[in-house]
Protein backbone atom coordinates (compact mmCIF):
# COMPACT_ATOMS: atom_id res chain seq x y z
CA UNK A 1 0.00 0.00 0.00
CA UNK A 2 2.68 2.53 1.00
CA UNK A 3 4.66 2.66 -2.23
CA UNK A 4 1.84 2.17 -4.71
CA UNK A 5 0.93 4.95 -7.13
CA UNK A 6 -1.52 7.51 -5.85
CA UNK A 7 -3.79 7.67 -8.82
CA UNK A 8 -5.98 4.92 -10.05
CA UNK A 9 -5.94 4.23 -13.76
CA UNK A 10 -8.25 6.59 -15.57
CA UNK A 11 -8.74 10.33 -15.37
CA UNK A 12 -5.40 11.85 -14.34
CA UNK A 13 -6.93 15.35 -14.30
CA UNK A 14 -8.91 14.28 -11.24
CA UNK A 15 -6.73 11.68 -9.50
CA UNK A 16 -8.11 9.58 -6.68
CA UNK A 17 -6.07 10.14 -3.58
CA UNK A 18 -6.03 7.70 -0.71
CA UNK A 19 -5.92 8.53 2.99
CA UNK A 20 -2.12 8.56 3.05
CA UNK A 21 -1.99 11.07 0.19
CA UNK A 22 -4.45 13.31 2.02
CA UNK A 23 -2.43 13.03 5.23
CA UNK A 24 0.75 13.98 3.33
CA UNK A 25 -1.01 17.03 1.88
CA UNK A 26 -2.39 18.04 5.29
CA UNK A 27 1.04 17.73 6.89
CA UNK A 28 2.71 19.76 4.13
CA UNK A 29 0.04 22.46 4.36
CA UNK A 30 0.69 22.73 8.10
CA UNK A 31 4.48 22.72 7.74
CA UNK A 32 6.05 22.84 4.30
CA UNK A 33 9.56 22.65 5.79
CA UNK A 34 9.00 19.27 7.45
CA UNK A 35 11.75 16.79 6.62
CA UNK A 36 10.91 13.69 4.60
CA UNK A 37 11.91 11.57 7.60
CA UNK A 38 9.50 13.41 9.93
CA UNK A 39 6.79 13.38 7.27
CA UNK A 40 7.21 9.65 6.68
CA UNK A 41 6.88 9.05 10.44
CA UNK A 42 3.71 11.18 10.60
CA UNK A 43 2.05 9.31 7.71
CA UNK A 44 3.39 5.83 8.58
CA UNK A 45 5.39 5.25 5.38
CA UNK A 46 9.00 4.44 4.71
CA UNK A 47 11.00 7.55 3.76
CA UNK A 48 11.47 6.33 0.18
CA UNK A 49 7.75 5.62 -0.29
CA UNK A 50 6.93 9.01 1.22
CA UNK A 51 9.34 10.82 -1.12
CA UNK A 52 7.86 8.95 -4.10
CA UNK A 53 4.35 10.03 -3.14
CA UNK A 54 5.35 13.67 -2.63
CA UNK A 55 7.15 13.71 -5.99
CA UNK A 56 4.11 12.21 -7.71
CA UNK A 57 1.82 14.79 -6.07
CA UNK A 58 4.18 17.47 -7.42
CA UNK A 59 4.25 15.92 -10.93
CA UNK A 60 0.45 15.79 -11.00
CA UNK A 61 0.27 19.48 -10.10
CA UNK A 62 -1.55 18.79 -6.84
CA UNK A 63 1.37 20.27 -4.91
CA UNK A 64 2.04 23.51 -6.77
CA UNK A 65 4.68 25.07 -4.54
CA UNK A 66 5.97 25.64 -1.04
CA UNK A 67 5.59 28.98 0.69
CA UNK A 68 6.57 30.75 3.88
CA UNK A 69 3.90 32.69 5.77
CA UNK A 70 5.39 36.15 6.34
CA UNK A 71 4.27 38.69 8.96
CA UNK A 72 4.34 41.44 6.32
CA UNK A 73 3.50 44.16 8.85
CA UNK A 74 6.80 43.38 10.60
CA UNK A 75 8.71 43.85 7.34
CA UNK A 76 7.18 47.00 5.85
CA UNK A 77 4.38 49.52 6.34
CA UNK A 78 1.20 47.67 5.49
CA UNK A 79 -2.35 48.53 4.55
CA UNK A 80 -4.38 45.54 3.37
CA UNK A 81 -7.28 46.30 1.05
CA UNK A 82 -10.00 44.05 -0.30
CA UNK A 83 -11.48 45.49 -3.50
CA UNK A 84 -14.62 44.33 -5.28
CA UNK A 85 -14.75 45.31 -8.95
CA UNK A 86 -17.34 45.33 -11.71
CA UNK A 87 -16.08 45.60 -15.29
CA UNK A 88 -17.96 47.37 -18.08
CA UNK A 89 -17.26 44.66 -20.65
CA UNK A 90 -17.58 40.97 -19.79
CA UNK A 91 -16.11 39.54 -22.98
CA UNK A 92 -13.55 36.83 -22.25
CA UNK A 93 -10.86 38.79 -24.10
CA UNK A 94 -11.46 41.79 -21.82
CA UNK A 95 -11.39 39.66 -18.68
CA UNK A 96 -8.13 38.08 -19.85
CA UNK A 97 -6.65 41.51 -20.65
CA UNK A 98 -7.61 42.77 -17.19
CA UNK A 99 -6.11 39.63 -15.61
CA UNK A 100 -2.83 40.30 -17.44
CA UNK A 101 -2.79 43.88 -16.09
CA UNK A 102 -3.43 42.69 -12.52
CA UNK A 103 -0.78 39.98 -12.77
CA UNK A 104 1.86 42.65 -13.44
CA UNK A 105 1.06 44.47 -10.20
CA UNK A 106 3.06 43.22 -7.18
CA UNK A 107 0.66 44.91 -4.74
CA UNK A 108 -2.14 42.63 -5.98
CA UNK A 109 -1.56 39.49 -3.93
CA UNK A 110 -4.79 37.62 -4.73
CA UNK A 111 -7.14 37.79 -7.71
CA UNK A 112 -10.49 36.04 -7.76
CA UNK A 113 -13.04 36.15 -10.58
CA UNK A 114 -16.34 35.64 -8.83
CA UNK A 115 -20.01 35.09 -9.53
CA UNK A 116 -22.52 37.55 -8.09
CA UNK A 117 -22.76 41.34 -8.00
CA UNK A 118 -19.01 41.76 -8.62
CA UNK A 119 -16.70 40.35 -11.26
CA UNK A 120 -13.50 40.37 -9.20
CA UNK A 121 -12.35 40.40 -5.62
CA UNK A 122 -8.77 41.53 -5.12
CA UNK A 123 -6.55 41.42 -2.08
CA UNK A 124 -3.92 44.14 -2.15
CA UNK A 125 -1.03 45.05 0.11
CA UNK A 126 -0.23 48.76 0.09
CA UNK A 127 2.10 50.88 2.21
CA UNK A 128 -0.53 53.45 3.18
CA UNK A 129 -3.69 55.27 2.11
CA UNK A 130 -1.81 57.49 -0.31
CA UNK A 131 -0.46 54.48 -2.18
CA UNK A 132 -3.93 52.89 -2.17
CA UNK A 133 -5.54 56.09 -3.51
CA UNK A 134 -2.99 56.27 -6.34
CA UNK A 135 -3.54 52.62 -7.25
CA UNK A 136 -7.34 52.95 -7.00
CA UNK A 137 -7.24 55.85 -9.46
CA UNK A 138 -5.19 53.70 -11.82
CA UNK A 139 -7.66 50.83 -11.48
CA UNK A 140 -10.53 53.20 -12.28
CA UNK A 141 -8.84 54.73 -15.31
CA UNK A 142 -10.85 54.23 -18.54
CA UNK A 143 -8.34 51.85 -20.16
CA UNK A 144 -8.91 49.27 -17.41
CA UNK A 145 -12.65 49.13 -17.99
CA UNK A 146 -13.65 49.12 -14.32
CA UNK A 147 -17.21 50.39 -14.01
CA UNK A 148 -17.49 50.26 -10.23
CA UNK A 149 -15.31 49.49 -7.24
CA UNK A 150 -16.06 48.93 -3.57
CA UNK A 151 -13.05 48.73 -1.28
CA UNK A 152 -12.61 47.57 2.29
CA UNK A 153 -9.66 48.36 4.52
CA UNK A 154 -8.74 45.31 6.59
CA UNK A 155 -8.40 46.28 10.25
CA UNK A 156 -7.63 42.82 11.58
CA UNK A 157 -7.24 39.27 10.28
CA UNK A 158 -8.39 36.90 13.05
CA UNK A 159 -7.84 33.96 10.68
CA UNK A 160 -5.67 33.86 7.59
CA UNK A 161 -5.43 31.16 4.96
CA UNK A 162 -3.28 28.27 6.14
CA UNK A 163 -4.52 25.50 3.88
CA UNK A 164 -7.56 23.90 2.33
CA UNK A 165 -9.83 21.41 4.10
CA UNK A 166 -8.99 18.27 2.15
CA UNK A 167 -11.46 15.74 3.47
CA UNK A 168 -15.18 15.75 2.72
CA UNK A 169 -17.10 17.35 5.57
CA UNK A 170 -20.13 15.10 5.24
Amino acid sequence: MGGKPIISEGDSSNPRLDGIDLKILEELQANSTITYRALSDRVALSPSACVARVKQLERLGIIQGYHARIAVERVRPTLIVMAELVLRNHAIAELDRFDRFLLTRPEVVEIMRVQGPFDYILKLVMADMREWRTFAHRLLSPENGVERMVSHIVIEEPKVFTGYPLRNAR
